[in-house]
C-alpha cells in the first residue's frame, strides 16, 4: 500500500507533485510500458551484431570481440556521466531523449552504410551512449515510486518485468525479420522502433522531473567513496556473469555435445524466461520476509544447484525441467538486484543504479569473452562449471558482507 500523495511533497524534501506525475500515479504501467518499448528496441539489435560482422560484412570472429568492447566501454562512461548528473538535478528527460535518438541514428547508419570501421568507430560509440537508457530509465522508474510513496521493492520488480518481457520478443522478432528481408531493412524497423521509443519519451516523461533529494551531488561536487555500494555490485557482478557465460554457450553444448535437437536451447530459453517473469511478480513478498541479501543468497544457492545439475543433463526432457530452475534463480535474482544495489546509496540513486547496470554490462563483457576461452581450450562443458564457479563466489560474497543502513534507507 501508499500513502495519499499531496502538495505537501515539499515538507520532505519532496518535489510538489505535479500534474504529469499525478496522471502517472494514476496510470503507472505508462511508465512501465516506456521501458518496455525500449526493452524491445535495444533487445532486438542484440541478436544481430555478430551476424552483422561475419555474414553482413565478411569479417573475422574476432573482430566481433573489438565492437563490444568499444561499446560496453562507452556505456560503462555513459552510465557514471549519467548517474552523477541525475543526482545532481539534471532532468531525466534530457539525458533519456540523448540516449534514444543516438540508438536510433546507430541502427540508420548500420542499415545505410556496411562497412566494418564505420560499425567499430561511429556506430559502436553511438549505440554505447544508446545503452545508457536503460540506467535512466530504472533511475526514472526509482525515482517516480519514491514520489509517489510506492514500494519501491515491488515497483524495481516490475521494472525488471518488462526488460524481461522485451528480451523475450526481441531478439525473436528481429531475426524473423532478418531471415525474411535481410540486414538492412531489419536495422531500418528497429529505427523505427526507437522512433516509437521516443515518441513515447516525449509523452510520458516530464520536461521538468528531476531527483528530488536534498543531499543530490551540486555541480563540481565529487561522489563519495562507498564501500557498501562496490561490495554490493561484486555479488551482482558473478552472478550475471554466471548466467552469462551459460546462455552464451548452451545452444552449442546442447546440440554438439549432448546431441539434442537444435531447438531444444530456444525451448529452455523460453521456459527460463516465462518463470523468471512470474518469480519477478513474488519477489517483493520475498523481500519482504527475508531481506535483500538474503534473497540473493537464495539466488546464488539455486544458480549452484542449477549449473551442477545441467552439467549432468542428459535428454530434452532434463534440460526443459531443469530450465524452470534456471529461470527461478535468475528471476529471484533480477528482481532484488537492483533494489540491493540501490538500498547502499539510498540518496544517490542515480550513481547507485548506474553502478548496477554498468557491472551486469561488465558481466556480460566479460562472460562472453571467457565462453570463447574456455569452450576453445576444453569444451562447452566445462564452461558450464565456470558458470558454477561464478554462482558460488557470488554466494561467497553475500555470506561475507552486510546488510544496507535501514535507517538510511528509510529517511530517503
Amino acid at each position: 500500500m501508499r500513502d495519499h500523495i499531496t502538495d505537501d511533497n515539499s515538507m520532505d524534501g519532496r518535489q510538489p507533485v505535479s500534474s504529469v506525475i499525478a496522471l502517472l500515479d494514476r496510470y503507472p504501467f505508462l511508465v512501465l510500458a516506456l521501458l518496455l518499448v525500449g526493452a524491445f528496441a535495444s533487445s532486438s539489435a542484440a541478436p544481430l551484431a555478430g551476424l552483422y560482422v561475419v555474414e553482413g560484412l565478411g569479417e573475422p570472429p574476432w573482430k566481433i570481440s573489438m565492437v563490444a568492447i568499444v561499446q560496453v566501454c562507452i556505456t560503462l562512461l555513459t552510465n557514471r556521466a549519467f548517474g552523477r548528473a541525475i543526482d545532481r538535478g539534471v532532468p531525466v528527460k534530457l539525458l533519456l531523449i540523448t540516449s534514444i535518438l543516438c540508438f536510433a541514428s546507430g541502427m540508420m547508419i548500420l542499415g545505410a552504410v556496411q562497412v566494418y570501421w564505420v560499425y567499430l568507430c561511429i556506430v559502436s560509440i553511438l549505440l554505447g551512449v544508446g545503452s545508457g537508457a536503460l540506467s535512466v530509465m530504472y533511475s526514472f522508474g526509482r525515482l517516480f515510486a519514491e514520489q509517489t510513496n510506492r514500494d519501491i521493492a515491488k515497483f524495481n520488480g516490475f521494472l525488471r518485468m518488462q526488460t524481461s518481457l522485451g528480451w523475450m520478443v526481441g531478439p525473436a522478432a528481429s531475426l524473423s525479420v532478418f531471415g525474411a528481408f535481410g540486414f538492412a531493412p531489419t536495422y531500418y524497423a528497429i529505427a523505427t522502433v526507437a522512433a516509437v521509443w521516443f515518441a513515447v519519451c516525449l509523452l510520458i516523461v516530464p520536461a521538468a522531473f528531476k531527483t528530488h533529494h536534498p543531499g543530490r551531488l551540486k555541480p563540481g561536487e565529487k561522489v563519495p567513496f562507498n564501500v557498501g555500494l562496490i561490495m554490493a555490485c561484486i555479488p551482482v557482478f558473478f552472478i550475471g556473469a554466471a548466467n552469462v557465460v551459460f546462455v552464451s554457450a548452451m545452444p552449442l553444448y546442447f546440440s554438439t555435445e549432448l546431441g539434442l535437437v537444435a531447438s531444444a536451447a530456444g525451448f529452455a530459453l523460453t521456459v527460463k524466461c516465462f518463470v523468471e517473469v512470474v518469480v519477478i511478480y513474488f519477489c517483493a513478498s520475498l523481500i519482504r520476509k527475508v531481506g535483500e541479501r538474503k534473497g540473493m543468497l537464495i539466488a546464488a544457492v539455486l544458480a549452484s544447484i542449477f549449473f551442477g545439475l545441467i552439467y549432468q543433463a542428459s535428454s530434452l526432457r532434463e534440460v526443459l525441467v531443469l530450465g524452470a530452475l534456471d529461470g527461478m534463480y535468475y528471476g529471484i535474482f533480477a528482481g532484488i538486484s537492483m533494489t540491493f544495489v540501490q538500498n547502499f546509496a539510498p540518496e544517490q540513486p542515480g550513481v547507485a543504479t548506474s553502478y548496477y547496470v554498468s557491472t551486469l554490462f561488465v558481466g556480460g563483457l566479460i562472460g562472453n569473452l571467457l565462453t570463447g576461452l574456455v569452450a576453445s581450450a576444453y569444451d562447452f562443458q566445462s564452461t558450464v562449471l565456470v558458470a558454477g564457479g561464478f554462482a558460488l563466489m557470488g554466494g561467497a560474497v553475500l555470506l561475507m558482507m552486510g546488510n544496507p543502513d535501514r535507517k538510511e534507507s528509510a529517511n530517503a
